[in-house]
C-alpha cells in the first residue's frame, strides 16, 4: 500500500488519524549474508568479493563505531551494517555518506541548519542509550533523513514496529521516499508537531527524541508502557546531553548521559533561545541559554575586543577531559549563562572545531561588568596565538598529537578577568573531586509542580512549563 500525501498542515489534532500515513512498501530485494553471530554483515551479494563503492565505505564505518570508547550492542553495529546510509543523503557523494559527521539536509532562511541525517557514532550511541531489544514498538520525535528510523526498524526486527513524526512536510516526503528506496518497508512516517507524541499509536516501549528538546512534552512520559524509556536531547543551561530516563516512583532517573548537539526543536514545545547575529564580530551568530536576556551591544564589544588568558590549574589528560571541565563548571558556577556560538567567522579565535561551541557569560545585561569566558587548550599548534580552541563536544583538531594538557579560559569583557579567576577556583575543586563528567552526571525529572521535596544540596534545579529538571553528580562528585 501505497503512503497517503503529506497533510497540509503542521499542527493538528494529535488524535486526528488523517495525517497518518501507512507504512512505506517497497519491493523486498536480494538478502544480503547473514551476520556471524555477534558480528554485523556489510550486506554484500557476495560475502567473499572485496567491498568497493558504498559497501567498503559503510564497513569501514562499522570498523570506526567498533572502535567508540562506548560499547555497542552487536545488533546495533549489525543494523548500521546493513542500512544504506547513502540512499537517504542522495545529494552526498556514497564514500562521503559514511563519514562519521552529520550530514545537514535543510537550512532555514537565516542559513542556520534546521535538520541533518545524525552523525552515525552519536546515533550509536544514542541508540545503545535505548537499549532496543527485537519487537520494541518505538517512537521517534523527528524524522529528518528516515535513516536513524531505517537503521532502528532493523535493530526491532519483524516483530516490532517504528513510528516516525516530524513537523516538516518538506522532511517528511523526503524521509517516505528515502524508506521505499532503502528498503524499509515497515517504517510509518508521517507529519506533526512532535511535542504532541502519537496518541494514537501509543504505548510504546521506546520513545526517541532526535531534536534539541528545551522542554519535556507530557505526552512522551504519558505514552510510554510502565519500564519504558525514554531519550531526549535535552538542553540544560545551554549545553545539550542525550540522557535516557526511566520512571522511578513520582518522577523519572536518567540511567546514562553524554554531551550532543542536535538542531533546536520547532513547533509548540520549542525553546525561548533566539539567534541573534553580529555584524561584528562578522557572521557570528549565537544563543543565550533559556533565552536569558543580554545587553547585545555590550556583548558584541566584548566579543570584537581583545582577549586575554587565565590558566587552568589542573593539566587534562584528554579532550573528553576538557568537555568534562566545561559541564561541570556550567553546570555549578552559579550565576552565570551559557552562550552557544553557531556560527563565526573561520579565524576569529582559531576555533578547534566548527560551531557550535560555548562560553560562560557573567552580569549579561551590565555592559560595565559584562564578562565572557571559554574553555580552550593552551599553547597547541605553533601559530604562536596559545590558546584557540573552545570547548565543545570533545572532539575537534585540539585531539590531535602534540597537545599538552594544559588549558586556559579565554576571557573578554570587563568582567571577564573576575569570571576567569573564579572559574579557575572552580577547575581546582572539579580536580580534587575526582574530575566528574557526562558519565556520572545524574538528572532526575519531576511533571511541574509535582517535585516530592528538595532535590540534592548544589544540584542545578531548572523549571519548564512541563517539568522541573535537576541535574548534578553523586555526593562523591560535588
Amino acid at each position: 500500500m501505497q503512503p497517503r500525501e503529506p497533510a497540509r498542515s503542521s499542527h493538528r489534532d494529535p488524535a486526528d488519524p488523517a495525517d497518518r500515513a501507512e507504512p512505506a512498501r517497497a519491493p523486498a530485494g536480494p538478502a544480503g549474508p547473514a551476520a556471524r553471530p555477534g558480528e554485523p554483515a556489510v550486506g554484500l551479494a557476495d560475502p567473499d568479493a572485496a567491498p568497493t563503492g558504498p559497501d567498503a565505505a559503510r564497513a569501514r564505518m562499522v570498523n570506526e563505531l567498533r572502535q567508540l570508547g562506548h560499547l555497542l550492542s552487536p545488533a546495533v553495529l549489525a543494523a548500521f551494517a546493513t542500512v544504506p546510509r547513502h540512499v537517504f543523503v542522495p545529494e552526498i557523494g556514497p564514500a562521503a555518506a559514511y563519514r562519521d559527521e552529520a550530514l545537514v539536509i535543510k537550512c532555514g532562511p537565516d542559513g542556520l541548519p534546521v535538520s541533518s541525517s545524525s552523525q552515525p557514532a552519536m546515533m550509536a550511541i544514542m541508540l545503545d542509550q535505548l537499549g532496543l531489544q527485537p519487537g520494541h514498538r518505538v517512537l521517534e520525535i523527528g524524522t529528518g533523513s528516515g535513516y536513524n528510523a531505517a537503521v532502528m526498524s532493523e535493530v526491532v526486527g519483524p516483530a516490532g514496529e517504528v513510528v516516525t513524526i516530524d513537523i516538516d512536510a518538506q522532511l517528511v516526503a523526503r524521509a517516505r521516499a528515502s524508506l521505499l528506496a532503502a528498503g524499509a518497508d515497515t517504517v510509518t512516517v508521517y507529519r506533526a508537531d512532535g511535542g504532541y507524541g502519537d496518541p494514537g499509536g501509543a504505548p510504546f516501549d521506546r520513545i526517541i527524541v532526535t531534536a534539541g528538546a528545551w522542554d519535556i512534552a507530557p505526552a512522551w512520559l504519558d505514552q510510554l508502557v510502565p519500564g519504558g524509556r525514554l531519550v531526549l536531547p535535552l538542553s540544560i543551561r545551554g549545553v545539550q546531553l542525550s540522557v535516557a530516563l526511566e520512571q522511578l516512583g513520582r518522577g523519572w532517573l536518567s540511567t546514562s548521559a553524554c554531551r550532543c548537539g542536535f538542531v533546536r526543536m520547532l513547533g509548540a514545545f520549542a525553546g525561548p533561545e533566539e539567534v541573534v547575529r553580529l555584524d561584528e564580530p562578522r557572521s557570528l551568530a549565537f544563543q543565550m541559554s533559556d533565552g536569558s536576556p543580554v545587553d547585545i551591544d555590550a556583548l558584541a564589544s566584548a566579543l570584537a575586543g581583545p582577549a586575554s588568558d587565565e590558566a587552568v590549574p589542573a593539566v587534562l589528560a584528554s579532550i573528553a577531559e576538557l568537555a568534562d571541565l566545561d559541564l561541570w563548571l556550567t553546570m555549578m558556577a552559579g550565576r552565570v549563562n551559557r552562550l552557544t556560538v553557531l556560527a563565526a567567522p573561520g579565524d576569529w579565535l582559531d576555533p578547534a572545531a566548527p560551531p557550535p561551541f560555548g562560553a560562560l557569560v557573567s552580569d549579561g545585561t551590565d555592559a560595565y561588568r559584562l564578562g565572557i569566558c571559554m574553555l580552550m587548550p593552551a599553547g597547541f599548534g605553533d601559530d604562536g596565538r596559545g590558546a584557540g580552541r573552545a570547548a565543545g563536544n570533545g572532539r575537534g583538531a585540539a585531539a590531535a598529537a602534540g597537545w599538552s594538557g594544559a588549558a586556559a579560559f579565554r576571557h573578554l569583557g570587563p568582567g571577564g578577568p573576575a569570571l576567569a579567576a573564579r572559574l579557575a577556583t572552580l577547575s581546582e575543586r572539579w580536580a580534587q573531586l575526582g574530575r566528574p563528567g557526562s558519565r556520572e552526571l545524574e538528572v532526575a525529572v519531576w511533571r511541574a509542580g509535582a517535585v516530592p521535596g528538595r532535590p540534592p544540596a548544589d544540584w542545578l534545579v531548572v523549571k519548564r512549563p512541563s517539568v522541573t529538571i535537576a541535574a548534578g553528580w553523586p555526593v562523591a562528585a560535588r
